[in-house]
């Protein structure tokens, strides 16, 4: 049966993490970006990672770090994955995996010629899921703005190839997550700005986005399995 990861980004307040109570969802990221908005700083960061709902796994989210700060960061917060964000190299990504034994996401930004970038044969055996993210005016995610969602499918399959499951991001609403959903069918979604009010996380809106995917996973799993 069919299990779309969703994930909910952006986590800045313990407020934030009780409003994900009984919500049906994976995983709960928290921003590690120097001068982002929504970068949380060790001490409050432990703290909402280890008050997860159980089953919830925790992402640190982080763009060309050095390998100090990775190891930085772990030391300090018991993250399950690490979402790389920037340029990293294979090399890199490889060092994470062998090094600190957590997942890893690498992102792909659509909109700066970066698929072409993300060699698959490269990556893959370092990755366990690559998620594609809007750009613009060189701003790599955080643009709440989606991308052209017709190139996903020709970037699924390149990557499905090794086995990677492809998660889309980038301006993921309650109200557009079911057209994703129908036209692309991705492995994951990823929503952040998206599921907020004024700045601040939404239960209602996080309830409503995680919903209709669940809703649109159980029409596809009935029709699969007639």
């Amino acid at each position: 049966m069919r299990r779309t990861f969703v994930k909910l980004c952006g986590m800045r307040r313990m407020e934030d993490i009780h409003a994900l109570t009984g919500l049906d969802l994976d995983a709960a990221g928290l921003i590690l970006v120097p001068g982002r908005k929504r970068t949380v700083s060790p001490g409050p960061a432990r703290e909402m990672v280890t008050r997860l709902p159980e089953g919830v796994r925790s992402v640190g989210v982080m763009m060309d770090p050095r390998r100090e700060e990775v190891e930085y960061w772990l030391s300090r917060v018991p993250f399950d994955m690490i979402q790389l964000h920037g340029d990293e190299s294979p090399a890199f990504c490889r060092w994470v995996k062998e090094t600190t034994g957590v997942s890893l996401i690498k992102v792909i930004h659509i909109g700066e010629d970066g698929d072409r970038k993300l060699y698959p044969e490269a990556y893959a055996p370092w990755t366990d899921a690559i998620l594609l993210d809007s750009a613009s005016r060189g701003k790599r995610g955080g643009t709440g703005l989606t991308f052209p969602w017709n190139q996903v499918s020709e970037i699924r399959r390149r990557w499905e190839r090794f086995g990677v499951p492809v998660w889309v991001a980038g301006g993921i609403r309650p109200d557009n997550v079911g057209k994703l959903m129908d036209r692309c069918g991705p492995e994951g979604v990823d929503a952040s700005s998206g599921v907020e009010t004024g700045g601040r996380k939404d239960r209602r809106k996080m309830k409503a986005l995680v919903e209709r995917v669940r809703h649109f996973e159980r029409k596809e799993n009935v029709g699969a399995s007639r």
